[in-house]
């Protein structure tokens, strides 16, 4: 097998591409379809098989003005370590023989249950990636709700008092929620798979027919799959990702204190990569419920998928179900 470096990208809906396994492609496929964020997001093979270590800038260079003639002196970027974890996201489908013996389609109803489990199990890891943390558990990576909780604009490269760019909607209570811009890259945010893995991590094997144990402790046969995803996340570029917490669940519409806050995100990160934002149902219905009077937010092609998104400017916005409207507010600094 071919040795993947870390020029190596992958996207869920392109595994097809990389490998010949219909499962593996089939549940990339419904993984990407049911959560957009997981479709969205670029994985990157880690440099070891659970894990990925590199360094972050933690300040910018700067140029020097001379006079005619003069010397100058080098300039540099300082760098700090870091370490990012990748998670084993595992699930188990078990399927009675018998339930399937008595379908007039056994092998269709097996696929359709396949595919039940499959969004349940992307639901939880998309979950994780807003929500997840290391706390008692370092088998697991942080998500970006533990990365990023406090505003600080103080030092975007290398933030030292809170999280450069969380901006806060005054909410409070248990009832609130978060509005996420996320600018995909190598370089500033994106997934990571086990170093040399050419299927980025997923795996779906077909078990076969396995005696278990039932409910009433004797055995039965059953049909059985085994779903897994190595997966990680790296944040190398904190200006990659915004954060517009404490919004009120409460919310009856977009209101211009939201818009600016909007607008403010998205004007200060840097880079020409696009930038893509993740808001909860009840936020993507308002958001949609605006392109009737065609402000700010329109519904476009041009896009990297060629089909109607809906947009605010340059910025698609995705609906993603594991944003919570039960988010605690984060007290402001």
């Amino acid at each position: 097998m071919a040795v993947l470096d870390q020029s190596a990208r992958y996207h869920l809906a392109q595994l097809g591409t990389l490998d010949h396994n219909n499962k593996v492609v089939s549940m990339g496929n419904v993984l990407s379809e049911d959560n957009p964020i997981l479709g969205d997001m670029p994985i990157y093979p880690g440099t070891d098989k659970l894990g990925y270590q590199g360094t972050r800038e933690t300040s910018l260079p700067t140029p020097q003005i001379i006079k005619v003639g003069d010397g100058w002196d080098a300039s540099k970027a300082e760098w700090a370590p870091f370490t990012e974890t990748i998670s084993m996201f595992k699930d188990r489908i078990d399927i009675p023989r018998d339930v399937l013996r008595i379908q007039p389609n056994p092998g269709r109803k097996r696929e359709m249950i396949r595919q039940r489990h499959v969004e349940g199990f992307g639901q939880g890891v998309a979950n994780h990636l807003i929500y997840g943390t290391s706390v008692a558990t370092p088998e697991k990576f942080d998500g970006l709700s533990v990365r990023y909780t406090t505003p600080d604009a103080t030092n975007p490269v290398n933030p030292t008092n809170g999280d450069y760019g969380v901006y806060d909607m005054g909410g409070a209570g248990s009832d609130t929620s978060s509005i996420w811009l996320i600018q995909w890259a190598e370089d500033k945010v994106c997934g990571l798979s086990p170093m040399n893995d050419p299927q980025a991590g997923l795996r779906m094997t077909d078990e076969g027919l396995q005696y278990v144990t039932a409910e009433n402790s004797k055995s039965r046969q059953d049909y059985r799959d085994e779903l897994e995803w190595d997966l990680g996340l790296k944040v190398e570029d904190y200006r990659a990702v915004a954060r517009i917490r404490n919004i009120e669940s409460a919310l009856e519409d977009i209101d211009a204190d939201l818009w600016k806050k909007i607008v403010e995100a998205r004007n200060n990160m840097k880079g020409s990569e696009p930038v893509w934002m993740y808001v909860n149902s009840k936020i993507f219905t308002h958001l949609d419920i605006l392109t009737a009077d065609k402000q700010n937010v329109q519904y476009s092609s041009d896009n990297p998928y060629g089909k109607p998104l809906l947009m605010f400017r340059d910025v698609p916005i995705r609906k993603c179900d594991a944003l919570l409207e039960t988010e605690t507010a984060v007290a402001a600094a």
